[in-house]
């Protein structure tokens, strides 16, 4: 299976998913007139390598801002993962957040009550 890997820009954040380790990142903002058309991909990405999946799967998410458009697209992939998780992967959240930023800290919690994953909160 390929590596998923989209460059961001202002509008749409770095994406660089690897099958062979199981490390998913999302960083920078995600502004994207369009959210289903830069996360149709992501989710594809992710039904594909449900199939084998690496021993442990961490998803970390290091976002400056994004919109309510991509907070359903970056459920969708959380409900996604939480389907392997119960299935009996490895799987975790890394939620990592500006030590300032209360917003971003409630929407990692809000997203943590809703799914079985364990989160991971890092300040930074």
């Amino acid at each position: 299976m390929k590596d998923l890997i989209i460059t961001g820009n202002k509008q749409k954040p770095d994406l660089m998913f690897s099958a062979t380790t199981g490390l998913l990142n999302v960083s920078g903002q995600s502004l994207p007139e369009n959210a289903t058309l830069l996360y149709g991909p992501v989710l594809e990405w992710i039904k594909e390598y449900a199939k084998s999946p690496a021993p442990k799967t961490v998803f970390s998410l290091k976002m400056k801002y994004y919109n309510t458009a991509s907070s359903k697209m970056f459920f969708s992939i959380i409900k996604s993962l939480n389907v392997l998780y119960k299935a009996g992967s490895d799987i975790e959240i890394e939620w990592h957040y500006q030590d300032d930023d209360e917003d971003m800290l409630d929407a990692g919690e809000y997203f943590r009550d809703l799914v079985d994953i364990p989160f991971h909160f890092m300040p930074y």
